[in-house]
């Protein structure tokens, strides 16, 4: 749909960011898209004395319907209308940085829901001209066709070695990958042992805190010997303290009595099953060490099994925890590990003569080795294809914000999005052709100006250049209200 030259432009943008000492900002919003752009100037005179514009930047800014969440630095998803300036988000090299200025405006008209092959749960919506990070699969060159399963019709070297770039979402077709990254921050405590680290993945799975804060307990069935001792030892290592245990029918409880021990506890995994979370210290240690909660996590709340034979397993975790599932696809990722998220609802039961509520069940899915590779990992990214893209109408306010830093981009749901690919190319021929202009002259740039400067653009993209126009306008209308000319 673009030509080289506005994708080149899109990717090297020469007047994007903001100006601190500018003499007059026009900010312009467009309802069909819910794009914002921003226009910063600064005035100066020319040798015949003309008020000129000495520097000009721009800003514009994607678009998100307000329940979209955005991923933030402690490995959670935020909805986009609650996060605020200052805070702390992942951008799309894995790297943290700030939000500087949230924007919202009312918008009136399609969304589109894009559903990964693996991991529906990530699903997430965009307005159709958000750009989207991926590689589509009609330029690879090298597609099987004598495979059975469409999605593994692919020639892995060739997609690995493809880099990926922006489209926007309405380009985007069944097959296309996605880009799907985590946080690359690491940070080593020695305080969090491996020992420490395995004993936190027994108490995701099966601890809870008793006699009013005092007393932290691993219950099991009385069964699993092997993990009882196992706990028993880490209590012992970590604290120094014998564990005591006790058994009740088919279930034996492991418990020490230490506050101390309990607040640990409590600092970095929380408590209440629904509510069970990793402190950030804990999401940022190395990978290799975060693994050992999820093994251990496995054996107090997970499964393996095999599909079909041949197969390689399939290992499950189970939790009632939103904010855990979502953290422990983040702890695998950065293991080289994609994981699939179902939400399932659990109707409510009796276990030794206690009625259970039901609710929300959060399983992740995931395998150490694939035969088939549906999701393909480069190491720093993976590379995720679209299952199913839905439309729908939508009538509300969208959500979008600016960052302080570069690259411009963020994280929806783990998956790389940045802002519009024609409004910062316009902006930025914009922006070229008014440099230096007098005053009145830059009032008389049009959209056909910037369009014949750009190139071929799509019939539904010229609005862009409209906004560009509109931007620089109001930018040079508040510069002569505020002097009065």
């Amino acid at each position: 749909m673009y030509s080289k030259k506005i994708i080149k432009r899109f990717q090297n943008p020469k007047f994007s960011g903001e100006m601190d000492d500018a003499d007059s900002i026009g900010e312009v919003g467009n309802i069909k898209c819910g794009d914002i752009m921003r226009v910063y100037i600064k005035v100066g005179k020319n040798k015949n004395g003309k008020e000129v514009i000495k520097d000009i930047r721009f800003k514009t800014y994607g678009c998100l319907p307000p329940e979209e969440r955005v991923l933030i630095n402690e490995g959670d998803w935020q909805e986009i209308n609650k996060l605020s300036k200052s805070e702390v988000v992942l951008n799309g090299d894995g790297k943290n940085t700030t939000i500087k200025r949230m924007y919202e405006r009312n918008y009136k008209g399609l969304l589109l829901k894009f559903i990964p092959f693996v991991s529906p749960y990530n699903s997430f919506y965009t307005t159709p001209e958000h750009p989207i990070l991926c590689i589509q699969r009609p330029i690879l060159k090298n597609i099987k066709t004598n495979s059975r399963c469409p999605w593994l019709r692919i020639n892995h070297k060739e997609l690995l070695s493809t880099k990926p770039y922006y489209t926007e979402a309405w380009n985007l077709k069944l097959g296309d990958y996605l880009i799907f990254t985590y946080n690359k921050k690491n940070k080593d405590n020695k305080l969090y042992t491996k020992s420490f680290l395995r004993l936190i993945g027994y108490y995701l799975a099966e601890g809870y805190i008793s006699a009013k804060g005092a007393t932290s307990c691993f219950s099991f069935n009385k069964n699993e010997m092997g993990y009882i001792d196992e706990v028993k030892y880490l209590i012992k290592e970590i604290t120094g303290k014998e564990a005591k245990s006790r058994v009740r029918k088919n279930v034996e409880e492991v418990y020490i009595n230490s506050r101390d021990f309990v607040r640990k506890l409590l600092k970095i995994a929380g408590k209440l099953a629904r509510k069970k979370k990793l402190s950030e210290e804990i999401m940022l240690l190395p990978p290799k060490k975060q693994i050992e909660v999820i093994e251990t996590y496995l054996n107090g709340d997970g499964d393996e099994y095999i599909r079909r034979k041949n197969n390689s397993p399939t290992y499950r975790l189970a939790t009632a925890s939103e904010d855990l599932a979502i953290q422990f696809q983040e702890i695998l990722a950065r293991n080289n590990i994609f994981s699939s998220i179902t939400k399932r609802k659990r109707e409510g039961h009796i276990i030794e003569g206690r009625f259970i509520k039901g609710g929300d069940l959060f399983i992740i899915s995931y395998k150490k080795e694939r035969k088939h590779k549906f999701v393909h990992s480069t190491n720093k990214y993976f590379l995720v294809p679209i299952k199913e893209i839905q439309k729908e109408e939508y009538r509300g306010k969208v959500y979008n914000f600016e960052v302080s830093s570069k690259p411009n981009s963020y994280l929806v749901k783990g998956f790389v999005v940045h802002n519009c690919v024609a409004a910062i190319a316009s902006s930025d021929y914009l922006c070229e052709i008014a440099k230096g202009k007098t005053l009145e002259q830059a009032l008389n740039i049009t959209s056909k100006d910037i369009i014949k400067k750009m190139g071929n653009v799509p019939q539904i993209k010229i609005h862009c250049s409209v906004l560009a126009q509109n931007a620089l306008k109001k930018a040079i209308e508040e510069y002569k209200k505020k002097h009065k000319k």
